[in-house]
C-alpha cells in the first residue's frame, strides 16, 4: 500500500474544513438523509460522507458502517480529494494503492469504491461522498452523475449552514453557533484533558458612541473590532460577534496566560487606532474577561458564564482593562488603569 497523495494547497484546504466547525459533531438527518439515498440509488451497503482531517478521515454521515473515522493513511477518500473527478476502484485487490489497504484485506473488506469529491466555492475538497461494496463492480455513467448530484447537495448544506450561520457584517459567527461549536470543543477539551479558554471582549460604552457619531460609523466601529480580533487568532481558533458590539473567541489548546496576551495585543491595538469621524480622531477602547475550563464546570455555558462575570467585573473597575476569573486567580486585571 503506498503512502496517501497530499493536496497541493493541503494548508488552505484545512483551514477552509476547520472553518465549519463540524468535526465530531453529532449525527444530521440531512446528511444521513443523502448517504441513505446514495447507499439505495447505488445499491451500496456502505455511503459514507466523509472529511478528511490532518490525520484521519471522520465519517459526518455513514450508512452500514460502525466506525465513525479512520486513520488518514488507509483513506481511500485521502486520494479523492486530490482530483476533481469521481475517483473509482472497481477491484481494490487489483489495485497497486489499495490491495494491502487493512480496509481491503480486514473488515470491511472493500473491493468496490466509488467517491466525488466534496469542492467548495474556494475550490477546497473538503472530504468525499462515497459509496463501497464487498464485490468488484463497475460505475455507470449515470450513477456517476448521481454521486455528483449527491456530493453538490452535501456541499451545499454545509456552505449554506455555514453562510447562516455567519454575522453579515462582520463575517465572524453568531451566537447560536458559536455555543454549538462551543460545547463540541468544551466535551473534547475534557476527553483529551486539554486546555479550553474563552475570551469574551466588549466595547466600552459603545451605546454611547453609537448615538454619538451614528449607526454607520458604529457598523464600521464593530468591524474594525473584529479585524483586529481576527489578525491576533490562529487556524484552531473560533471567533464570534455575540452581541450588538460584544465578541467572544473560544482559544483551543490556549491557556489563561495566552488568553490574557492576547486580549492585551487586541486592547492596545484599539487604544492605538482609536476611531476616525470627519478626519478626527477619538478615543476607542475595549474591555475583556478570560476564564478557563475548570473540574467544576459541567459543560460550556458554566465557562462562558464565568467568562461574562469577568468582563462586566472590567468595565466596573474602570474599562479598558482585561480581568481573568478561574478558579486560581479570581480578580487577575490587567491594562493601563490597573490599581
Amino acid at each position: 500500500m503506498s503512502s496517501y497523495p497530499v493536496p497541493a494547497n493541503e494548508a488552505d484546504r484545512q483551514d477552509e474544513l476547520d472553518s465549519f466547525h463540524i468535526l465530531d459533531s453529532e449525527p444530521d438527518e440531512d446528511f444521513d438523509r443523502i448517504t441513505r439515498i446514495a447507499s439505495q440509488m447505488l445499491g451500496m451497503p456502505i455511503a459514507l460522507v466523509s472529511l478528511v482531517d490532518h490525520s484521519r478521515q471522520w465519517f459526518l454521515s455513514r450508512v452500514g458502517l460502525q466506525a465513525s473515522e479512520t486513520a488518514r493513511e488507509v483513506a481511500f477518500c485521502a486520494h479523492t480529494i486530490c482530483s476533481d473527478q469521481v475517483m473509482v476502484v472497481s477491484d481494490a485487490q487489483d489495485d497497486d494503492r489499495f490491495r494491502d489497504n487493512p480496509l481491503v484485506k480486514g473488515d470491511p473488506h472493500i473491493r468496490f469504491y466509488a467517491g466525488a469529491p466534496l469542492r467548495t466555492r474556494e475550490g477546497h475538497a473538503l472530504g468525499t461522498l462515497c459509496v463501497i461494496g464487498p464485490e468488484p463492480r463497475h460505475l455507470q455513467d449515470h450513477e456517476r452523475q448521481l454521486l455528483e448530484e449527491l456530493a453538490g447537495m452535501v456541499i451545499h448544506t454545509l456552505e449554506s449552514r455555514r453562510d447562516r450561520y455567519l454575522c453579515p457584517l462582520t463575517g465572524l459567527h453568531n451566537r447560536r453557533p458559536f455555543f454549538e461549536s462551543g460545547q463540541r470543543e468544551f466535551q473534547q477539551s475534557l476527553l483529551h484533558q486539554e486546555p479550553l479558554t474563552l475570551l469574551l471582549i466588549g466595547v466600552d460604552d459603545f451605546t454611547n458612541l453609537n448615538e454619538r457619531f451614528g449607526d454607520g460609523q458604529g457598523d464600521r466601529l464593530v468591524q474594525d473590532v473584529a479585524v483586529a480580533i481576527r489578525s491576533e487568532l490562529g487556524n484552531s481558533d473560533l471567533a464570534a460577534r455575540v452581541a450588538s458590539a460584544e465578541f467572544a473567541v473560544m482559544l483551543c489548546g490556549q491557556d489563561v496566560q495566552t488568553a490574557l496576551a492576547i486580549a492585551e495585543r487586541i486592547r492596545c491595538r484599539i487604544a492605538d487606532q482609536g476611531v476616525i469621524v470627519d478626519g478626527s480622531r477619538h478615543v476607542l477602547s475595549i474591555s475583556a474577561g478570560v476564564s478557563s475550563r475548570n473540574p467544576q464546570d459541567a459543560g460550556f455555558t458554566d465557562l462562558y458564564q464565568r467568562a461574562d462575570a469577568a468582563l462586566k467585573q472590567a468595565w466596573m473597575s474602570g474599562r479598558n482593562r482585561t480581568v481573568a476569573n478561574d478558579l486560581s486567580d479570581l480578580d487577575r486585571c490587567v491594562g493601563p488603569q490597573q490599581d
